[in-house]
């Protein structure tokens, strides 16, 4: 019985022991996704836009969540903006809400958003889904964003902002 208690004792330290050293392996930089700036102010220019028949440009506002507990590994955003539009039969005012996602973890990102695109004035008025699809290059701290992609209201777009 004594025997079996001793075999029993030294299974179990010898368990921890080893749980306990295979942990302390780890580093933490591997497990933690570096931070972004949370805030920054972006200009986007459509160049050329749809062959030159829809010319976007705006100005708009993102707010980033990281680190939340629904979907830890993506960082979420929201960003709000306002722009003018120049088409072929004339120009409209437009506003939008979107709600997006970034992967990656080092300098370069897939982002995806959607919305919600207000038209304001011109022959296109009443509300669109706002969407887009693109790249990012920021790296994490850095206070300088790039950004290309396609979406609407935006059409074929380039983005150059600052982060706080």
């Amino acid at each position: 019985m004594r025997r079996n208690l001793k075999i029993r004792l030294s299974l179990i330290l010898c368990s921890l022991l080893w749980i306990i050293t295979s942990y302390g392996q780890a580093t933490p930089g591997d497990s933690i996704k570096p931070k972004m700036l949370n805030n920054s102010i972006n200009l986007s220019i459509g160049p050329g836009g749809i062959v030159a028949l829809y010319v976007p440009a705006g100005i708009f506002y993102e707010r980033m969540f990281q680190g939340e507990r629904f979907l830890p590994k993506l960082t979420k955003f929201v960003d709000v903006g306002v722009g003018a539009v120049g088409y072929w039969e004339g120009e409209s005012a437009f506003v939008f809400s979107r709600y997006g996602i970034l992967t990656g973890h080092k300098k370069y990102h897939l982002e995806a958003t959607l919305g919600a695109v207000g038209y304001l004035n011109g022959d296109i008025v009443g509300v669109l889904p706002a969407v887009s699809i693109g790249m990012r290059r920021q790296k994490p701290n850095s206070h300088y964003v790039f950004r290309t992609g396609v979406g609407i209201p935006e059409a074929i777009y380039v983005s150059w902002g600052v982060s706080f």
